[in-house]
This record gives structure tokens, sequence and C-alpha cells, in this order.
């Protein structure tokens, strides 16, 4: 990569790390900067917004439902001109980064209570998951109380907590 490029990159990171945005690494950015140079060949700057999915994909980001998509175009580029700029790439890669790094964190705090499952998306908290958390810690928790935890955060009534269920009710009360 170029010196210039490369300085452009460390520049752009330095403005952006206090800013709760742009919480992406060095190594992060200098792939972004590739990737946009190797779609922006004639060096316009900018690119165009149909080619976004792949980036994501490129960058080892979750690929996104079409209606997902739909609205992530929508947002970055609010005059449907069909492209985007470097900056404003990089300021919604940045976000999925984050995006990505949350559900991390919400998986790893799932597995607490199902620390065997191998796939998160199809498991279930259930009674006993939080009966063997509950004398781990050393607390005792009627049964009935722990049934209507699951109860309320149980959605689709399946009679547990599901990946789903957990994630909505960790960002419901903050925690994530």
């Amino acid at each position: 990569m170029p010196q210039q490029q490369q300085q452009q990159i460390a520049q752009t990171a330095a403005s952006n790390s206090g800013d709760g945005i742009g919480n992406m690494t060095y190594e992060q950015r200098e792939q972004l900067r590739e990737v946009f140079d190797a779609i922006d060949r004639t060096g316009r700057g900018f690119i165009p917004t149909s080619k976004l999915a792949d980036i994501v994909k490129l960058l080892g980001l979750s690929k996104p439902s079409r209606e997902t998509l739909e609205g992530w175009i929508s947002g970055i580029d609010p005059a449907n001109t069909g492209k985007i700029d470097y900056s404003r790439l990089e300021h919604f890669i940045s976000l999925r980064y984050d995006e990505a790094d949350q559900k991390q964190e919400i998986m790893n705090a799932f597995k607490l209570f199902k620390p065997d499952t191998k796939d998160t998306e199809s498991a279930r908290i259930t009674l006993a998951d939080l009966q063997r958390i509950s004398t781990h810690l050393g607390e005792h928790i009627p049964d009935d109380e722990l049934r209507e935890m699951i109860n309320i955060a149980d959605i689709g009534e399946t009679g547990g907590v599901d990946f789903a269920d957990f994630t909505r009710v960790m960002r419901k009360t903050g925690l994530f």
C-alpha cells in the first residue's frame, strides 16, 4: 500500500478515535481502504452503493438481508445518488463492526447459561439452566420466580429463552 494511503488511514483513525464510532483497528481501516480502492479503480473518490453487500462480505461481516441492505443504502445515500465516498463508507462499516462486537458479547453472555452449546441460534435457556446458575451464585431463587423470568423473556412461547429473546432483553435493559 502506498505511503500516502497509509498516512490517510492513520489520520482518519486518529480523527475518529474519540467519537464513539470509528472503533475500527488500523488493520480494518487498511483493509477497507484496499477494498474501496479496488472498486474505485479510476480514483473518482466514490463507489456504487450496489457494492455494499459485497464489501460487507469481503470484510468478514454478516451478509445482510435484502431488507436490511436497502435500509442501509437509504441511510448512507439519502439523496439516492447510487454512490458513496470513502468517509461515509468508513463510518458505516465502523458501525457494522461495533454491531458485530456487541453481538459477540451478547453471545458470550448467553453461553454462560448454555456453556456446552455449539449452536447458539437454536439453543434455549431453560428452568434447569437458571436453577444451575442460581445455585452456582449461591442464590436461592424459588422455581416460580425463575419460571416467571422465562415467561417474561420468552416471546415465542417456546418454553425457553432463545438467543433472539435473550438479545432483546439484554438490549431493553441497557446491559448491551
